[in-house]
This record gives C-alpha cells, structure tokens and sequence, in this order.
C-alpha cells in the first residue's frame, strides 16, 4: 500500500532538492522518504533518551564505557 503526500516547498528548498536528485541520481521521492525515515528514528531515539535518560543515570551511567562495563 502506499500514499500520496502534496508537500509545499520553497524556490530554495525545491533547488536544493533538485540538486541532490543531480548528485545521486535518486529520485525527490527516494531522497524525500529517506529524509522522512531519517527523521522518524531521530525523533524515536530522542523520545527513548528522553523516557529512559534519568533511569540511566540514577543507574550511574552517564557515558557508554558505564553502560558496556556493566553489560559485558
């Protein structure tokens, strides 16, 4: 299944998109969905760091090397 989407852009974003289809040879759509998919696990990681960011550090881990001594 899939959908359309209209999205309204400006002169200078439509260019910059032109451009990086130029570069790649990707179509707006690919370099579209993978901005969309990008952003979706960004937001996703930033939403779990935020849920589980103060458990971590009452559990005293403030950096990965806490983490990987602990689990390893």
């Amino acid at each position: 299944m899939s959908a359309v989407l209209t999205v309204r852009l400006t002169d200078e974003e439509a260019q910059a998109i032109d451009r990086l289809v130029r570069a790649t040879g990707k179509s707006r759509s690919h370099l579209v969905r993978e901005a969309l998919r990008a952003q979706a696990l960004r937001e996703t990681l930033r939403l779990i760091q935020e849920d589980l960011g103060p458990q971590a550090r009452a559990a005293g881990w403030l950096s990965e090397e806490d983490i990987l001594r602990d689990v390893s």
